[in-house]
């Protein structure tokens, strides 16, 4: 296959640890470049310099100028404005979220470039989940969360009626464009996140000693830089609970900062070494989501070994539940609390739990994600 001009539109510089989707999109550029493709990544930079991106990378920053006050104006601003940067010659353009409804691919001589949406989430479902959940402040914020969905889909319907291959993350998504937008199953392509391979940050007992935790107790973490979407007010009343049985327990959260209590240790948005020790230290890792679009965090801790409970809103595409992954019945902070207790007090079938969910997260790699990346693209640039 000769190697393709590919554009990607990332929502983040490539050194911003707050973004996992963003970071996926790196890392997918990077293995596309190893496999012989000249690949650039657009990311809103609000003027700052390019940040250096992997190697074979290019990055290019987008600046973000022009911004009005009307709904999703920043995600607009930001689409066109990349829209001007992309490479007339480009083979394949693939934008992400609500961004890439503004996002128009180089008018040229000859065939156009094949225009990709990847979807990691279908915002307007998340819109749906998560705005009702917030406090009911009156007619403005009715008014204004109607103005909002309305923008966010049709920015959403923009780039689904432009796009030549719609791709998701999980059979939920595909599943969800079908419900609001739809759109046939049968054009939209499933490609699973590719998962970062652990750092080396030492044995568990290492990890522990360098978060200033015990050794000898049970430690239970969390993951997730949107609490209210990830549930983490379910994860600490369930901590809460097994607590009383398990008195020594500690209770790790990263990219979150809840209020200090007994057991707790909130670490905030954290580097990626921290965040691995993190995953090295749990015993147990919990992630009661809400919604999410695929559950990055929750495969990232599997693939450290750590033992995983999810909740049913959490896609979980290719693992087995029970076997690889534990998925809670309901959205009770008990039922989280009794999957806990019963992994925290078994250690042989919490070590079998964490074994089997590594060996499945070890399949989602990077290099794999890449293969299928131009599996699907392959027809329609060699139609061009």
């Amino acid at each position: 296959m000769a190697g393709w001009r590919v554009e990607l539109l990332a929502t983040a510089a490539p050194d911003d640890p707050t973004s996992g989707l963003s970071r996926t999109v790196w890392e997918l550029a990077r293995a596309l470049s190893e496999r012989g493709h000249s690949v650039r990544v657009l990311y809103p930079s609000d003027g700052r310099p390019s940040t250096p991106g992997p190697a074979g990378v290019e990055s290019v920053s987008v600046p973000v100028i022009g911004v009005s006050r009307r709904p999703f104006a920043r995600d607009i601003a930001i689409g066109k404005a990349a829209s001007s940067l992309l490479r007339p010659d480009a083979d394949v353009v693939v934008g992400n979220d609500e961004k890439a409804g503004a996002l128009d691919v180089p008018a040229r001589a000859g065939p156009r470039a094949v225009f990709g949406m990847f979807f990691h989430d279908v915002a307007l479902h998340t819109f749906d989940t998560l705005r009702p959940l917030e406090a009911d402040k009156g007619v403005r914020q009715r008014v204004g969360n109607w103005l909002d969905r309305r923008a966010l889909e049709r920015l959403e319907r923009a780039a689904l009626n432009r796009a030549d291959v719609v791709l998701v993350a999980s059979e939920k998504n595909r599943d969800l464009l079908a419900k609001y937008y739809g759109v046939p199953k049968e054009r939209v392509a499933l490609l699973p996140l590719g998962i970062p391979a652990p750092l080396e940050v030492g044995t568990a007992a290492e990890a522990r000693a360098a978060l200033k935790i015990p050794i000898d107790v049970p430690v239970v973490a969390f993951v997730g830089k949107t609490p209210d979407r990830q549930g983490l007010d379910i994860a600490l009343e369930a901590f809460r609970r097994i607590r009383v049985f398990f008195p020594g327990a500690r209770f790790l959260v990263a990219g979150s900062s809840p209020k200090v209590e007994p057991g707790v240790a909130s670490l905030g948005v954290v580097d990626e070494p921290t965040k691995a020790r993190v995953f090295r230290a749990a015993d147990v890792f919990l992630f009661p989501a809400r919604y999410e679009g695929f559950g990055l965090a929750p495969r990232e801790a599997m693939r450290y070994g750590a033992a995983t409970v999810v909740s049913r809103h959490v896609p979980m595409d290719g693992a087995v539940a029970g076997t690889d992954v534990r998925v809670a019945a309901d959205d009770d902070p008990g039922t989280f609390a009794s999957e806990l207790a019963e992994l925290l007090a078994d250690p042989a079938t919490r070590r079998a739990l964490g074994q089997h969910g590594k060996a499945y997260a070890d399949t989602l790699s990077y290099e794999r994600m890449a293969e299928r990346f131009e599996g699907f693209f392959a027809p329609r640039v060699r139609s061009g």
